[in-house]
């Protein structure tokens, strides 16, 4: 992770880099958010290509894609979270522990404050493959929850794999499982494909601040015991 001694911290520059991460983000998304809702090009762009995604005709693309979205529902990611959690915990690496529950359930909370505000409606009824959700479309919890999940594991792992081959590969893995899981809401017509760009960046940005936060908090651990 970032130094563990709390002056190397300071002066870390990938300190430095995470602040500003975040902070492009946390902007981009606003950005994005309100060009969704106010600007007409920006939302028809938007609608262009999420029918462009729904339009596809692969056989079996639409039972995959519901396994994927019954994947990335918040109850399979809470149970995937605590187990992997209490792995982390048992191995004794209690810091990676609390980051990981800490970025799925505080991201995915803020995430849902988030869809209250934004407000954007779903896609029309009729475009659904599966039943719509009831809730706002903007940012995707999907999207989102699945993204803090695999993006928080990939980073742990390749934090503490020694084997980098092996780190790199379940890195990669885990970026494919949240696009797969991303992208197969807008397949099945719940989400346009701006929901889930956003749910990126909220992601992304807020990834940063729970690196940084964990980065932090284990750096005063061993400032503690030293």
């Amino acid at each position: 992770m970032l130094p563990g001694r709390r002056e190397s911290w300071q002066r870390d520059p990938r300190v430095g880099m995470l602040v500003i991460i975040a902070g492009s983000a946390f902007a981009a998304f606003v950005l994005l958010g309100v060009a969704l809702l106010v600007f007409p090009a920006w939302i028809r762009i938007d609608l262009a290509v999420s029918e462009s995604i729904r339009s596809l005709e692969v056989p079996g693309l639409r039972a995959f894609c519901t396994y994927a979205t019954r994947l990335g529902d918040f109850l399979p990611m809470l149970l995937l979270t605590v187990a992997t959690a209490a792995l982390f915990y048992a191995r004794g690496n209690r810091t990676s522990a609390v980051t990981l529950v800490l970025a799925v359930l505080s991201g995915s909370a803020f995430g849902w404050a988030l869809k209250l505000l934004f407000a954007r409606a779903r896609p029309a009824l009729e475009v659904a493959r599966i039943p719509l959700p009831e809730t706002y479309s903007f940012p995707s919890g999907h999207a989102l929850t699945s993204l803090l999940f695999f993006g928080t594991l990939a980073f742990l792992v390749l934090l503490h794999d020694r084997r980098l081959r092996r780190g790199i590969a379940v890195a990669v893995l885990c970026v494919v499982a949240a696009l797969t899981i991303a992208l197969a809401r807008v397949y099945l017509g719940v989400h346009y494909l701006g929901d889930v760009v956003g749910s990126w960046l909220l992601g992304a940005g807020w990834l940063s601040v729970v690196v940084l936060v964990s980065a932090r908090w284990g750096a005063s651990s061993v400032d503690e015991q030293s």
